[in-house]
């Protein structure tokens, strides 16, 4: 009873209590009226007790299933003493309308154990999927046990009456207890024993006191239940309760120790701790009113608060106002984000140190492209410089050492020609490379045939004839037309004709001279044959270099 004294209103809920006792002794009266007035009034206080403890629970939890369930544990009572009065002031002359009211108060009686056992699960596995299994495994077995006593008159293993089924009506002597009835009261206690160790598991609550007034409150139910069923019906004594309000106002005081032992957590006098809460915290409901408001207040307007739902709202530079929805409005609430900003301060200027820096490497790596492009071209010209110079060195000796005006300047000229002819083309050939190249290509005909072509400044009758497309590689290109021109070079000063065709894997040379030369070490290996006053050349690409 401790725990109940603790409520303010505690004291005026037993005294009202007390007077629907004192009403209930006075329906005895063999005043009808009188009788009538008292249980009447018995009946309202019963109800208005069960309606007043059911609106504190509305105010004191949360919105929850533990909440509804407690509720219609609420209504469960209610059905319970309504039953009561349609047993004993409505149906008083019909034995079996009054036998299966009767039977009907064990619909109430078995959903209040069953729902104290559905708020526990509740709240020790709160929204899991095993919790809501637990839950319907819960009713579904309740259920099922409160067909037992609904269908008493088909087995009458519940109440085995001593008397014919017609004139039964479970008064007091008419009957015994079967076996069935001994499984519901296990069932019940069973149920409230496991829903309490559930409570107690969940909320971690060791409390030796609380473990005893819970316990002593079942032991005097049973105790009261026992003394009712056994003394007090039989011998017909007065009394100031009867089963219905015994059974549900047990209930609801184990329901209360509960709640006010925190076994089911409640938010009474949250406002006052609201009230003292340091932190800035805002409670409103869905108008945006404020409803609780903390010691260190939110400075913010109804439209201020309307707008966190939108976009970010901020109080000043480092506090942001943030909301989040509740089941009955919205919790505002700050952070502060000083230390967030000056991360990200930091951040920023980090990312604008990235940023300068890779810019530099942006530019260092261009640059290193660029002297890599400009030192691959120096390749290349130095390649060129490398492969013409000396033919380039050749002509200036034939310019320096020729008078133009003696008679061998045309033919040296016509020399210098076939010279620039072959600096020109192997220059092409060199700027070229193995990607640029077509597969098939006509590189070494034109070539050949500007070197043919240039033959006739020097009174040389040349041609270059075949196929002009070949897929010879650039580096076979580079060592046949080389080839090529260390012969023509070697028979520049005895050639009166020539004709040279481009075949397959190389080239063939037709030329009529004055005399025959050795020719000097070559790029490729050079196939001589004489026939008919004629010299055939055949030079093939891909072997290795010799002197033939």
């Amino acid at each position: 009873m401790r725990l109940i004294k603790q409520h303010k209103t505690s004291s005026l809920f037993l005294a009202f209590l007390l007077l629907a006792g004192i009403c209930n002794l006075l329906t005895r009266s063999e005043n009808m009226l009188l009788s009538s007035l008292m249980f009447c009034l018995n009946a309202s206080i019963l109800i208005a007790l069960v309606v007043f403890w059911m609106q504190t629970v509305m105010t004191r939890i949360l919105p929850s299933r533990a909440r509804n369930y407690i509720i219609t544990a609420g209504f469960s009572m209610i059905l319970y003493l309504l039953l009561r009065i349609f047993k004993y002031r409505v149906i008083v002359n019909s034995v079996v309308m009054n036998r299966f009211a009767g039977y009907a108060y064990y619909v109430p009686l078995l959903l209040l154990p069953t729902l104290l056992l559905a708020t526990s699960v509740a709240l020790a596995y709160g929204d899991s999927v095993t919790g809501r299994r637990m839950e319907w495994v819960i009713f579904i077995s309740a259920g099922l046990v409160t067909v037992i006593p609904l269908t008493n008159d088909i087995h009458l293993l519940v109440y085995s009456p001593t008397v014919e089924l017609s004139a039964f009506d479970l008064e007091s002597g008419s009957y015994v207890w079967g076996p069935f009835m001994y499984l519901i009261c296990g069932w019940m206690f069973l149920e409230l024993l496991i829903g309490l160790m559930i409570l107690f598991r969940a909320m971690r609550k060791k409390e030796g006191w609380l473990v005893a007034a819970i316990a002593t409150s079942l032991f005097a139910w049973l105790a009261t239940t026992l003394l009712y069923s056994f003394v007090i019906n039989r011998l017909s004594l007065p009394r100031m309760f009867n089963s219905a309000e015994i059974d549900s106002f047990f209930m609801l005081l184990i329901f209360e120790f509960c709640i006010r032992s925190r076994l089911i957590p409640h938010n009474e006098k949250h406002a006052a701790f609201f009230r003292n809460l340091k932190v800035p915290v805002l409670i409103t409901d869905m108008d945006m009113h404020v409803v609780h408001e903390s010691a260190a207040p939110i400075k913010a307007d109804k439209e201020i608060l309307m707008s966190t739902g939108t976009v970010p709202v901020y109080l000043d530079e480092d506090t942001r106002l943030s909301r989040m929805k509740i089941r009955a409005g919205y919790a505002f609430w700050t952070e502060d984000e000083h230390e967030l900003r000056e991360e990200r301060r930091r951040l920023d200027e980090a990312n604008a140190l990235i940023s300068e820096e890779n810019g530099l490497i942006e530019i260092e790596n261009k640059l290193k492209e660029q002297k890599a492009r400009i030192d691959a071209q120096n390749q290349v010209y130095g390649r060129v410089a490398a492969a013409i110079w000396p033919k380039q060195k050749r002509i200036d000796v034939l310019l320096d050492n020729t008078d133009p005006g003696s008679p061998d300047f045309g033919k040296a000229l016509g020399t210098v020609c076939v010279f620039n002819a072959y600096s020109k083309r192997k220059t092409n050939l060199l700027l070229l490379s193995e990607n640029t190249l077509p597969k098939s290509n006509r590189e070494l005909f034109l070539a050949l045939s500007e070197s043919a072509r240039f033959l006739k400044c020097c009174g040389i009758d040349a041609a270059a004839i075949g196929d002009e497309y070949s897929e010879m590689s650039l580096s076979d290109i580079n060592d046949l037309y080389d080839t090529f021109e260390t012969v023509l070079e070697t028979y520049l000063s005895v050639l009166r004709r020539m004709t040279v065709s481009l075949m397959k894997d190389g080239i063939r040379i037709a030329m009529e001279a004055s005399e025959e030369k050795k020719l000097p070490q070559t790029v490729l290996p050079v196939i001589f044959k004489e026939s008919d006053g004629l010299l055939f050349f055949t030079i093939r690409a891909g072997q290795k270099g010799g002197t033939t």
